[in-house]
């Protein structure tokens, strides 16, 4: 039988979140200032230019 958790996430195995992918994110008050200041485009989609942050470089130096 195979392994159901083969492809489980770090999240359920560990119960802790890899914050080391540098995706970039909105915090709870950045996601509430870009719900204000979000424009519709020509396209009809919302967009707006409130920051982001991105998440620490890996530990170890890895790349």
């Amino acid at each position: 039988m195979a392994n159901p958790m083969a492809y489980a996430t770090e999240f359920t195995r560990t119960g802790r979140v890899n914050m080391h992918n540098r995706k970039p994110y909105r915090t709870a008050e950045q996601k509430a200032l870009a719900r204000k200041s979000a424009r519709k485009g020509d396209d009809g989609a919302y967009r707006s230019a409130a920051p982001v942050s991105t998440h620490l470089k890996p530990r170890g130096g890895r790349r």
